[in-house]
């Protein structure tokens, strides 16, 4: 059956088949991503790295974040590693990662969304031009030769359609679960990174006090070899 309308379709329904197996591969790849990724969510993981860095506990924060399989999990991980650096460019960095892992393969059911309709359109105008050359070339067309230019025309134009139409809803769900993910990741990476700036603030706060001891003990002593002078 499906042979038979690839047949009538022409030429056009060849690159048209590509299509549709190309987007049936990277739809089935990415569901399974998604299925795996979800299984990899580890929220109970996250409070505990963020638990573990309020304490104060880095290095273990580091290897819970480094030992998960959740995306969040790296991400923080590199902001601890980095801390007394530039935690928000590392995290940034890392997840730029996770995004274009979420985003592999995108590009092709895009081309395919495009492309679809497109080779329809063409496989319309073909199908049209062979009909109108029957009615041409003979002063009593065959009806069945019209009716072949027709079909062809319209089965490449559903064909198309066909394939962009489910395309289009699943590529929609994929950068929609990739949007997702990209906030969740964000608002982790900021509550870390107020959280580092929180510790970096109330560290300075409390080594103000020893140097301003320090300088006191400084003058003092230096009073007191001044009055030893005289």
């Amino acid at each position: 059956m499906l042979m038979d309308y690839v047949q009538q379709g022409g030429p056009v329904m060849y690159p048209l088949l590509a299509c549709s197996v190309i987007a049936l591969t990277v739809v089935t790849e990415r569901l399974i991503f998604w299925i795996r990724m979800r299984r990899a969510k580890e929220p109970e993981k996250v409070k505990q790295l963020l638990r573990l860095v309020r304490q104060g506990s880095y290095e273990q924060a580091c290897e819970l974040g480094r030992a998960g399989h959740d995306p969040i999990l790296r991400v923080l991980a590199c902001g601890v590693a980095d801390r007394a650096l530039a935690p928000n460019l590392s995290m940034e960095a890392q997840a730029k990662e996770e995004v274009a892992r979420m985003d592999r393969y995108l590009v092709l059911l895009d081309t395919v969304i495009t492309l679809g309709p497109l080779l329809g359109i063409y496989g319309t105008i073909t199908g049209i031009i062979r009909a109108f050359g029957f009615l041409s070339a003979a002063g009593v067309p065959d009806p069945r030769l019209v009716a072949a230019g027709i079909a062809e025309a319209l089965i490449t134009t559903a064909a198309g359609l066909t394939i962009a139409i489910p395309a289009i809803a699943c590529y929609n769900h994929f950068v929609r679960r990739m949007q997702q993910v990209a906030q969740e990741i964000e608002r982790h990476a900021t509550a870390l990174e107020l959280l580092l700036q929180q510790q970096r603030v109330d560290g300075g706060s409390r080594a103000l006090p020893a140097a301003v001891g320090n300088d006191a003990a400084e003058l003092s002593l230096a009073g007191a070899v001044e009055g030893v002078g005289r």
